[in-house]
């Protein structure tokens, strides 16, 4: 597909009082406050669970002592992808063109749309989070059956709910009570509340108010002390309904960069066009399932 002079017919008169369309605002990175990101050099990455030791056991006189296993759990493997856009313009359609800067535009354009996708490629983690991708384990990143050496374990809602004051306490305690694969409990911190950019208003006012939001009480606001750091509302969220806690879990989130973003421009020798391409190549997955836990919401 090449643009040509009848790409931009009214841009080859003088005369046009403005040209729009090229200069909206972008949403800062979301995914950037999301994922840890890494730096890779292979073609794909795989990270090993190591489990770890159960509780201690009692020792009568003269027994002997318990041995148990660390072994080896589940593999979480991710390939890197290439991402690649383009344009192509004719010399004439560029000669011709009474508003350069329009085509001066082209190529931050090209950018933006690389950004973009990177945002949506990244989201795809969450908005499969339920029913999608199955990840080392063998289950959906949020499970109410992620098997574990001491049974399955959880990390969705027990009761699917949009945000409340209620459900995020359901939630909080989820979190809080969180265990390893032995079954001992580990402690989990929350980063993050992640939800659809709808639903911005109503959890700032759950976390910021000083006292209990929608109540006639007078209880204080316990959130209201930085026990949530962060609030992420996102368009780049299918899912209007669903939410997130992200915890401080280690190796949860990644995204792995194989190579940056990258622009190249030409000329075709033959015709004179000029051709710009953007490539970019890398990955967005999770090792660590206790780093994101998440309501479906109704």
């Amino acid at each position: 597909m090449t643009m040509n002079l009848g790409s931009f017919p009214r841009l080859l008169e003088p005369g046009i009082r403005s040209l729009f369309g090229q200069s909206y605002r972008e949403h800062p990175s979301y995914i950037a406050k999301i994922f840890e990101s890494r730096n890779s050099d292979k073609n794909a990455e795989t990270s090993v669970q190591i489990t770890g030791f159960g509780l201690a056991r009692r020792k009568e006189s003269g027994a002997e002592i318990t041995m148990d296993n660390s072994k080896q759990g589940y593999s979480n493997r991710v390939a890197h992808t290439v991402w690649a856009l383009g344009y192509r313009i004719t010399e004439e359609a560029r000669d011709d063109n009474q508003y350069k800067q329009t085509v001066n535009r082209l190529t931050p354009m090209l950018a933006k749309s690389m950004r973009t996708t990177k945002e949506i490629v990244g989201h795809n983690i969450l908005n499969g989070a339920f029913s999608g991708q199955t990840y080392g384990d063998g289950v959906v990143l949020v499970s109410a059956s992620h098997p574990t050496e001491s049974g399955n374990q959880s990390n969705i809602a027990a009761t699917a709910a949009d945000i409340s004051d209620a459900a995020l306490r359901a939630m909080y305690y989820q979190v809080r009570q969180a265990k390893d694969d032995k079954n001992i409990p580990i402690d989990l911190g929350i980063k993050n509340i992640i939800a659809h950019v709808t639903k911005e208003l109503e959890i700032k006012e759950i976390l910021k108010s000083d006292k209990l939001v929608n109540t006639n009480y007078n209880n204080i606001n316990v959130w209201n002390n930085g026990m949530i750091k962060g609030v992420i509302c996102s368009p780049y969220l299918t899912s209007s309904s669903a939410w997130f806690l992200q915890t401080d879990c280690p190796d949860g989130l990644i995204a792995y960069k194989r190579k940056a973003l990258t622009i190249d421009v030409d000329t075709d020798f033959l015709t004179k066009d000029v051709i710009v391409t953007a490539r970019e190549r890398y990955s967005h997955t999770c090792n660590d399932w206790r780093a994101i836990y998440g309501n479906a919401g109704v």
